[in-house]
């Protein structure tokens, strides 16, 4: 400095200045502290359901089905802001035990179709009971957005494994969900502690197995004569395989053009008249009401309540009607609906 110049000294701060200072300096800390631990619990609910759709009992032995939690799995979380940086240090653990084992369980048969859990199938995130599985980890924290500190509806599908010959009805189990977390109470990047907690959801997991059969119904040829006198009776056998326990009555349409209970093939507008019997040598008409019906109890073959699995066999007598007018020559059809009545 200068001879000569002023020279002047700092002066200390003020009472003024030192509570300005003060001021915010607390006013920082007050805002990290008053970031309520609360916000990133998570909140529990008692019971949630998983209802898959009604399938038949062939779907389920051929496709998996599949459905989820709703609304959630039960939990309802905050996530983290810092994320990965302390991914090993928070959790959000699912401990799962099952009435039925993994499995859904028809009360009235006993027949069970097992299933898989997920947290989330896109991801391939399986979940295995009685093993502790947390959801807060490097593949799910992207894809559930636990990153940021958002609300986050915890999920859980299920997917079922194809099971083959199970009884129609309604399939039943129950999941315990034993529910820790800890998860990071954030200020401005810095971890100011950890909220914990634990809680217990139920999940009921129910599906409808409707009954459905297969059916085989070959075509029926009588041949070819110069005369109706010519052709002979002719048989063919119809084969159904139905939903395990599931009995059932099959029945035959009168055909496209019938005239009252005869039966007729039709070729441009002239007819042959016919008729289809029960049995390979019966003479009572197999039509699709009342006790023209047949039950699967009279099956030709392997008669009986069906067992989901062998099929059975029902055989009818073709006759074309003897004392017609023989009609001009041509190919005569019709179309027959086989029917099953569970």
């Amino acid at each position: 400095m200068p001879i000569g110049e002023p020279h002047h000294m700092p002066q200390p701060p003020t009472a003024l200045h030192r509570n300005r200072r003060s001021w915010s300096i607390g006013a920082m800390l007050l805002l990290l502290l008053c970031i309520s631990p609360a916000a990133w619990s998570c909140t529990i609910s008692p019971s949630v359901t998983a209802t898959f759709a009604s399938a038949s009992s062939f779907a389920i032995a051929s496709t998996p089905q599949t459905t989820s939690a709703q609304p959630n799995a039960g939990a309802v979380c905050r996530g983290s802001v810092l994320g990965l940086a302390v991914v090993s240090d928070q959790w959000i653990r699912a401990t799962l035990s099952s009435a039925n084992q993994g499995a859904l369980v028809n009360a009235a048969s006993g027949d069970a179709i097992s299933y898989r859990i997920f947290a989330l199938a896109a991801a391939n995130e399986e979940i295995f009971l009685n093993t502790t599985y947390n959801y807060f980890n490097p593949v799910l924290i992207d894809l559930l957005g636990l990153i940021g500190g958002q609300s986050v509806n915890i999920p859980m599908e299920f997917r079922t494994l194809t099971t083959a010959n199970v009884a129609a009805g309604t399939y039943t189990d129950t999941i315990t969900i034993n529910w820790n977390w800890r998860i990071c109470n954030v200020g401005v990047l810095v971890c100011l502690g950890f909220r914990t907690g634990s809680g217990v959801s139920t999940v009921s997991l129910s599906m409808a197995v409707t009954p459905d059969c297969a059916i085989q119904s070959p075509d029926l040829d009588f041949g070819s004569a110069p005369l109706v006198a010519g052709f002979d009776p002719v048989t063919q056998t119809i084969d159904i395989t139905c939903t395990k326990g599931s009995d059932f009555s099959v029945g035959l349409s009168d055909g496209q053009q019938p005239a009252a209970s005869i039966r007729r093939m039709e070729n441009n507008g002239n007819y042959l008249e016919y008729q289809l019997y029960k049995g390979p040598t019966g003479s009572e008409r197999w039509g699709n009401t009342g006790s023209e019906r047949r039950s699967s109890a009279t099956a030709d073959t392997n008669p009986g309540t069906p067992s989901g699995v062998t099929g059975q066999g029902f055989t009818y007598r073709g006759e074309i009607l003897p004392g017609q007018t023989t009609p001009p020559s041509g190919t005569y059809t019709d179309v027959i609906v086989v029917d099953v009545i569970f």
